[in-house]
């Protein structure tokens, strides 16, 4: 019997990504690990919800049992206090003015699991959000060689498909000095001899590690004036040598010219379909549906397994979760590409 572990994917809200990052960055892997873990079952409701992980799945995704080492970096995510919409939640992208809430609510390590709450706002983010970046688990946590590559990773995703007109290219959008070093955490004392020793020593070291380690590459662009440099944007590209295949064919898939408006319906009318029967969340269920373009029978035939295999007792974690996983890895377009032969 397989042991449990965090999904390969997790769809970060953007909400959850333009914040002040005040943590280690172990405690920022561990956050999206709970994230993760609990993203499906997390609910919009007023009252405080408990939340439970196995204590075995951090320990094997955080890859340690130093119980110490974790209960630091749980104390860190319960210390830590999050200010959202003061970097314009995603500059731009909606929202109240201005709010914060904790990482994680009260924690506690209960024998064999650890449980904790999550806030409001935060619940918010996730069950009513449009926009988000969709997080390579297996990626995130091999950054190891500075804290400040996770951030910028997840910058990176949440604008990879926002396309500038003039260089083809996913860019982020600019972004002043003082709102880039609040982004990423640095304290008010920290690299102020000018702009070279941040670039040196935070932002080069961050962008070598994405590159070496994730499936996306990132190229700083300035601003200056008289000489003094008051904005930066990063261009993003994809890193297909650290992409798998279907991850490869997934990326090609959303790129298509031919997935816009005309299959609008179609997408909308899959992704309701797989929301109503199974709970798989919207914004999840309109990515997998973009797959499913063109070939609803095969859609048919894979959500009658899903419903055999729960109707069996099959499904041993959340419903929404475990269809959601099925119609992802059997959809059409990763089958006819599996099956070719090798050349």
């Amino acid at each position: 019997m397989n042991s449990p572990k965090i999904p390969d994917y997790l769809d970060k809200p953007s909400g959850c990504i333009h914040i002040n990052h005040d943590l280690s960055g172990p405690a920022m892997r561990l956050f999206n690990c709970f994230l993760a873990w609990c993203y499906e079952e997390i609910p919009l409701i007023d009252e405080i919800h408990i939340f439970s992980i196995p204590r075995k799945v951090v320990e094997d995704y955080m890859r340690t049992r130093n119980e110490a080492a974790i209960r630091g970096w749980i104390k860190e995510l319960g210390d830590g206090s999050v200010e959202w919409n003061d970097l314009g939640c995603g500059w731009g992208k909606g929202g109240p003015s201005w709010g914060y809430y904790k990482f994680i609510q009260e924690p506690e390590m209960r024998g064999a699991f650890i449980t904790f709450g999550i806030a409001r706002t935060l619940r918010g983010f996730i069950a009513n959000s449009t926009m988000f970046a969709r997080i390579n688990m297996l990626i995130e946590r091999r950054f190891k060689k500075t804290k400040y590559a996770l951030p910028i990773y997840e910058l990176g995703l949440d604008y990879r498909d926002n396309k500038d007109k003039i260089l083809g290219k996913g860019c982020t959008p600019w972004m002043t000095v003082e709102q880039f070093r609040k982004y990423m955490g640095i304290k008010p004392e920290e690299y102020q001899t000018g702009f070279g020793e941040l670039n040196r020593r935070v932002i080069q070291n961050a962008l070598k590690e994405v590159s070496a380690e994730s499936d996306i590459k990132l190229a700083l662009e300035k601003k200056t004036e008289n000489r003094v440099v008051t904005h930066l944007r990063f261009v993003i590209d994809d890193n297909p040598a650290n992409m798998s295949a279907r991850e490869k064919i997934r990326r090609t898939m959303a790129t298509l010219p031919g997935m816009g408006d005309k299959h609008q319906t179609e997408i909308l009318k899959f992704a309701q379909a797989m929301h109503n029967a199974f709970g798989v969340t919207l914004p999840r269920a309109r990515k997998i549906a973009r797959l499913y373009v063109g070939h609803e029978p095969k859609l048919r035939e894979v959500m009658e397994k899903i419903q055999h295999d729960k109707l069996a007792g099959k499904v041993k974690k959340k419903l929404g979760a475990y269809a959601a996983a099925v119609l992802e890895k059997e959809n059409p377009v990763v089958a006819i590409q599996e099956s070719e032969p090798n050349k």
